[in-house]
């Protein structure tokens, strides 16, 4: 967990969440358990996490307003009223206060009073001048007043005599008690209000200004006589005579009685990137136990202020954040790269590294060129398909990255390649792909040579075409056609270099557009593509899908116009896709088509597209988002890597790449004991073989067609009854007949 927003403990234990899910932390060992959508979550994009003493029972809020509520046995009840409710306002929790089994909820219009434990809405109070919405920052209680944060500043109201759901019962604290303006946050400690004012959320110029107010005998005073600068981003946990703030260094923790420090949490160990979100605090074995989450760090307890003390990070194995611009995979090694250029084709300035996963475990590399110096926006990340143990990473500001055994050891740019520059000393270098003799391509956008290749010799060569065109994807395909993907209304070239030579339009490359006769795309804005196992030109555009069938039409003067997929649908007939915006393709083993789209979620379809075997949404399954970023495929396990703007995800399918012989067909789990409930898998095989299993009487018992490399056995007949013990028999043969391959299962009941 490198990302962490918010931060609990409930049932004696750490709960920390980076806002995909929840990680729970043994506060001994600080072993972890995960907790998301998938495994009882009811949503994506935790935003709070917070405990109710009073009856035991946690919070969970989402940013989209919904709310689960957790209790002692870990059981999940969801609330999904105020997500799904029309509102007037900004529909979002700030923050979250308990009185009983109330949570008393600061909302972006007012607030909410949720019974807990009845799972109901108690009351609403809007608070507003002339009953106006206004957002609510935070939420405090005495032994009779209730106070709310607001950009107006801290209005109050007795909650014993007054009706709150009258807004003429809500005054504002004076300004002679608390300067005119923004209060960003409230807390109640030890009998006393303390208040934050914070003129900074009014202009967000205004920092390093802000104080603290307390309530103390029925006079407001400043906390501190001579306080230092401050800026009060966030007033967070408090317990007993405790309070803490997260400002403009990191968390303060002070106690409200004797003003003393009890902890100030400035840095992570020797990191220098330290961005608190939340803490919390409590007693521990006798001493006090500090948990911080971090932007950057994740999750992190320590027992006093650093340096003084050590802070121990909680490591999750896990991409260190959930941005996510492209997946490459090779021999089940995945990297992801984590930024893309903005709306209008700028730099969005993201200094985030590449994540690596092998050997079942995710590592971390920080991207700087060779003299230490940062690196933008990293946005495709590749393996060298000739030798494992070199990746190359393409930055939309720097150029191209060489890494050895995740070791820098290039970069190259204008000042040593011929790449081109959109203006003096920014490469914006992209869309990395190797064909198959071993030279790496790539784009540099925006400039007439937006194509360039690093040869297998290691010499560079550029191309220019006949205008500079917005240039992120690259895809080299079997005939060694290299394309280059215009995303912004520019269509696709497609150059036939053939040893590299210099392009000449319409001779050995084409740009193709929406147009009938030179290209047929549909829209002109080109996001993905694929090459199927038919060869086949998988094109995802801005209105749908097309497909090349032929693409080396496209150079041979025949009719090579790219045709749509015809669905019925309804008993009309119309075109796949077509009003969605088609962000990634892939192939798996079984050549079915996976495609994401910008809004609306995960299909997989059938060879030749006609036939949807998957749709998978944020609604009707774990996904975390209807945008997909960015697929692959790994032939080995089978597994769909699913990047979205919320994270990486992946799907186990049991299509595996087939091989071209049968060289080691097997079986697992052999042996099938009793206790087992799942199936068995024959790994080994080729594409479509046709697979008989057969009792050792030679009878019949299972019979199937794999799809890829694999197939999924039930351990039962033909009529689904369960097999009995015995040793059972797998013949595969490819469907011409001349391959064939036995193997063998034994069944102990």
């Amino acid at each position: 967990m490198n990302n962490c927003n918010s931060i609990t403990r409930f049932n004696n234990k750490i709960y920390a969440s980076n806002y995909n899910g929840i990680v729970k932390i043994d506060e001994n060992d600080f072993s972890i358990e995960r907790l998301s959508k998938i495994n009882g979550l009811n949503d994506v994009g935790v935003r709070l996490l917070r405990t109710n003493a009073n009856n035991n029972k946690l919070l969970v809020v989402y940013d989209n307003s919904n709310i689960d509520v957790i209790n002692s046995n870990d059981e999940i009840k969801n609330y999904s009223d105020i997500k799904s409710k029309i509102l007037n306002g900004k529909k979002i929790i700030n923050e979250v206060t308990f009185k009983n089994q109330y949570a008393y909820l600061a909302c972006g219009f007012g607030i909410i009073v949720f019974d807990m434990d009845k799972l109901e809405v108690k009351e609403t109070f809007i608070i507003g001048p002339s009953g106006s919405n206004l957002e609510v920052y935070q939420v405090a209680l005495n032994d009779s007043l209730i106070f709310a944060a607001t950009p107006n500043g801290l209005y109050k109201s007795n909650y014993k005599t007054q009706i709150l759901n009258n807004f003429n019962n809500w005054v504002l604290v004076p300004p002679t008690s608390i300067p005119a303006g923004p209060v960003g946050g409230v807390v109640c400690v030890s009998g006393k209000v303390v208040a934050a004012y914070s003129p900074w959320r009014a202009n967000n110029v205004d920092v390093l200004k802000d104080t603290l107010y307390v309530l103390s005998n029925n006079v407001w005073s400043k906390l501190l006589s001579n306080p230092l600068p401050t800026t009060v981003k966030k007033m967070s946990y408090s317990t007993n005579t405790f309070f803490s703030i997260i400002d403009q260094y990191g968390v303060f923790v002070r106690d409200v009685n004797t003003l003393q420090q009890q902890g100030y949490f400035t840095a992570v160990n020797s990191e220098t990137n330290y961005s608190p979100n939340d803490a919390y605090f409590y007693k521990f074995n006798g001493n006090y136990s500090f948990w911080v989450a971090d932007k950057y760090n994740g999750a992190f307890q320590t027992y006093g202020s650093n340096p003084y003390y050590g802070q121990n990070v909680v490591k999750c194995n896990g991409t260190n954040r959930n941005l996510i611009s492209n997946i490459d995979v090779l021999d089940g090694r995945v990297a992801i790269s984590p930024s893309a250029p903005d709306q209008g084709g700028g730099t969005n300035f993201v200094n985030e590294g590449v994540n690596i996963y092998n050997d079942n475990n995710w590592s971390y590399i920080k991207v700087s060129d060779l003299s230490n110096n940062v690196v933008y926006d990293i946005n495709c990340v590749y393996y060298d398909r000739k030798d494992k143990s070199r990746f190359y990473a393409s930055s939309w500001s720097s150029g191209l990255l060489e890494y050895k055994d995740n070791q820098l050891v290039a970069v190259y740019n204008a000042s040593n390649s011929p790449m081109g520059e959109v203006y003096p000393g920014a490469v914006r270098c992209s869309g990395l792909c190797m064909d198959k003799n071993g030279n790496l391509w790539f784009a540099t956008s925006d400039v007439k040579n937006f194509l360039g290749v690093k040869k297998k010799d290691g010499t560079f060569q550029s191309f220019y075409f006949d205008a500079g065109r917005f240039t992120r994807k690259v895809f080299v395909d079997k005939n060694n056609y290299v394309w280059a993907l215009h995303e912004r209304q520019g269509g696709i070239t497609v150059f036939n270099h053939n040893n590299f030579s210099a392009p000449i339009q319409n001779v050995n490359f084409k740009v193709l557009n929406k147009d009938v006769g030179t290209g047929n795309l549909e829209s002109n804005s080109v996001y993905s593509i694929a090459e199927d196992k038919d060869g086949k030109i998988w094109i995802g555009t801005g209105a749908g899908i097309r497909v090349f069938y032929n693409p080396t039409n496209i150079f041979n003067g025949s009719n090579y116009d790219a045709q749509p997929i015809k669905i019925v649908q309804d008993g009309n007939v119309e075109l796949l896709l077509e009003k969605d915006v088609v962000t990634a393709i892939v192939v798996d083993g079984a050549n079915n088509k996976w495609v994401g789209t910008l809004d609306g979620g995960l299909y997989c379809f059938s060879p030749d597209g006609l036939t949807q075997i998957y749709h998978f949404t944020k609604d009707n399954s774990p996904l975390y988002s209807n945008t997909i970023i960015d697929l692959n495929y790994e032939q080995v396990s089978g597994d769909v890597y699913i990047g979205t703007d919320l994270g990486l995800q992946s799907f186990r399918s049991i299509i595996i790449e087939g091989d071209e012989k049968y060289n080691n067909v097997y079986a697992y789990p052999n042996p099938v004991r009793s206790n087992y409930p799942g199936t068995v898998f024959v790994r080994g095989l080729v594409d479509n073989s046709v697979v008989k299993i057969v009792d050792q009487n030679g009878n019949l018992v299972w019979e199937t067609k794999s799809q890829g490399g694999q197939i999924e056995w039930p351990v039962k007949t033909l009529a689904g009854n369960r097999v009995a013990s015995g040793v059972y028999i797998v013949y595969a043969s490819t469907t011409t007949g001349d391959q064939k391959a036995v193997s063998k299962i034994l069944v102990i009941n």
